[in-house]
């Protein structure tokens, strides 16, 4: 279950992580966490239609006689309530959905996201967005310009594996993950005396709502 991902120890976990990225640095970390980053209505058409399919090819070939109107019938109703209940199953979704298509589409809302919590309205530019997309099971990294001279080549795409990586163990894994990656890059941005804590460390989160 997506919300299990995000349970207490979860949430304690990340609010340890960012405390320890963020008290010796001035990084600002922002951990956005969603159910799932696109709709993959396609994925619901495809189970419908085969679903449909089967039911009207077992209603034609069945030994017993259906009525005109239960074929014509009958297997859109079935069909439909297949691509209905494919809600409730994200690794077909998952497995319908190319990688490329996914990553796509996580990296599009992690951008959206970074955006619209404000990561980069940071005084020397320094926000961080942590995006985790559950259903897809990737992680964005996504640092603001004033990161780049700190961060070293190709620093991002290592640690989007790692979280990547981690997200089939839970929330703590990721968590754990975070900190011991992120963590090793604080000295690299030091913390000014006169800094303070710019953006919310709250975790923004729809993994209690509905599916998307």
């Amino acid at each position: 279950m997506s919300a299990r991902f995000l349970d207490e120890p979860a949430r304690a976990a990340f609010a340890k992580a960012i405390k320890t990225i963020e008290d010796p640095s001035a990084i600002e970390v922002v951990i956005a966490v969603r159910r799932s980053s696109a709709g993959y209505r396609h994925a619901n058409a495809i189970v419908g239609v085969a679903i449909a399919l089967a039911g009207l090819a077992a209603m034609l070939f069945a030994a017993s006689e259906f009525s005109t109107l239960a074929i014509l019938v009958d297997p859109f109703i079935v069909g439909a309530i297949a691509a209905g209940l494919v809600e409730l199953a994200p690794p077909i979704k998952r497995a319908l959905t190319p990688a490329r298509l996914r990553e796509r589409e996580v990296r599009r809302t992690a951008r959206a996201t970074f955006v619209e919590r404000g990561v980069h309205n940071t005084r020397d530019r320094s926000g961080l967005l942590v995006y985790v997309s559950w259903l897809e099971r990737q992680a964005v990294v996504i640092a603001d310009s004033g990161l780049d001279h700190p961060l070293p080549i190709g620093v991002l795409a290592t640690i989007e594996r790692a979280l990547t990586a981690a997200i089939p163990n839970g929330g703590v894994a990721v968590a754990r993950a975070l900190e011991t990656v992120i963590a090793k890059l604080a000295p690299g941005m030091p913390r000014r005396s006169d800094d303070r804590n710019e953006l919310p460390d709250a975790i923004d989160s729809d993994l209690q709502r509905g599916p998307r």
